[in-house]
Formats: structure tokens, C-alpha cells, sequence
């Protein structure tokens, strides 16, 4: 990927804690794509170095911030609409 904020931005992580191949950019975009429950399963009967990678993967999708959410700054209409509970 070129652009390695765009990868970022597309799968929601605040670094990239792995080298970006295709392969594991795939491996990665199916980890994230389970539901909280298969997720921790995973990590549950994952092996040392693969738990580790997930764990980097988990903490990396807790540190994002959207790009919305990055810049301070004035309420706008599509902050509002994108995180209408923050706002009431």
C-alpha cells in the first residue's frame, strides 16, 4: 500500500504493528471483520508469536481515532451525525 495512513485508515489502526503484505493485510482485515466473541476465541487457542501479533492488532484498533475525531476544533454537522450520542 502506498500510503500507509490510508491503510490505517481502512483498517482502523493506529499504527501498523506488522509489515503490510497483501497476505497479512488480509489476514489481518479477516481478524477484524469476526465478532468480539470469534476474536477472543482466537486469541484464547492462538499460540505464543500469533497471540502476540493479535494482541498488537487488538491494541492498535483500541488506539485509533477516526480521522472525524483527530482534529479539534468546532462541532460540525457531520460530527454530530456521525456521533449523535457525544452530542445530545
Amino acid at each position: 500500500m502506498k500510503n500507509n495512513q490510508e491503510l490505517r485508515d481502512r483498517l482502523r489502526l493506529k499504527y501498523i504493528p506488522f509489515d503490510p503484505t497483501p497476505e497479512l493485510i488480509a489476514e489481518v482485515e479477516a481478524f477484524l471483520s469476526m465478532s468480539d466473541a470469534e476474536r477472543s476465541h482466537k486469541l484464547e487457542t492462538a499460540y505464543n508469536e500469533e497471540a502476540e501479533f493479535l494482541i498488537s492488532i487488538e491494541t492498535a484498533r483500541v488506539l485509533y481515532k477516526a480521522p472525524i475525531d483527530r482534529h479539534h476544533g468546532s462541532i460540525t454537522q457531520v460530527k454530530v451525525d456521525a456521533y449523535p450520542e457525544r452530542y445530545r
